[in-house]
């Protein structure tokens, strides 16, 4: 997963900042009661959109998906809150019930930032790394930065990403959804990704 630091070494490229002022902008001028939260952790919460919209696939969020995502922002978070209301935590909390109104946009950022950062998606370095379903070459043959946004976008935090893990099909269909949204379904890596879930 992307630790704080990395949270913010993306900001400071930028073409990334430029895309998440705009949307911090628009989102602040919208949610009045988090008109206050900084770039940095509105864009911890706007890497947190699929991890979101997976929790609500089914229609409701549960408690340990509701943990997962808390989990997640307080990684993300700029400096400490083990006492205070974390704010990427209280973004988290009011996109369970705004997701909808958020989503395409959160998404379409999301595209644009990986197309800024990940050198697969802005090049032709993944024509030259043949596809592979051995996690070992997942991994050895996908730049470090598609690897974390990968762990962030789909896997609870310290789940390593060569692992097999059971998934329900409605997820399945999130995650690949997801992945044709942010151009990442092209990208072998992805495809690589996808095979290391069964589908119960």
């Amino acid at each position: 997963m992307l630790t704080e630091n990395e949270v913010g070494q993306l900001l400071d490229i930028p073409e990334v900042s430029r895309i998440v002022h705009q949307l911090h902008q628009a989102f602040t001028e919208e949610e009045t009661e988090l008109r206050d939260i900084s770039l940095h952790d509105f864009l911890s919460g706007v890497l947190l959109a699929p991890s979101v919209a997976l929790a609500q696939v089914d229609g409701t969020t549960s408690l340990f998906e509701e943990l997962s995502l808390n989990k997640k922002a307080r990684r993300f978070s700029k400096g400490g809150f083990f006492l205070r209301h974390d704010p990427v935590v209280k973004m988290i909390i009011l996109l369970q019930t705004r997701f909808q109104h958020w989503e395409q946009r959160f998404f379409q950022a999301l595209k644009q930032i990986l197309k800024t950062v990940v050198p697969e998606i802005s090049s032709d370095y993944e024509q030259h790394n043949g596809d592979s379903t051995q996690p070992v070459t997942l991994f050895m043959n996908s730049s470090y930065i598609l690897i974390r946004f990968l762990e962030t976008f789909f896997l609870p935090e310290g789940e390593e990403i060569s692992n097999k893990r059971r998934i329900s099909y409605l997820e399945f269909q999130k995650i690949t959804s997801i992945g044709e949204q942010l151009r990442l379904s092209k990208l072998g890596s992805f495809r690589n990704f996808v095979t290391t879930f069964e589908v119960k």
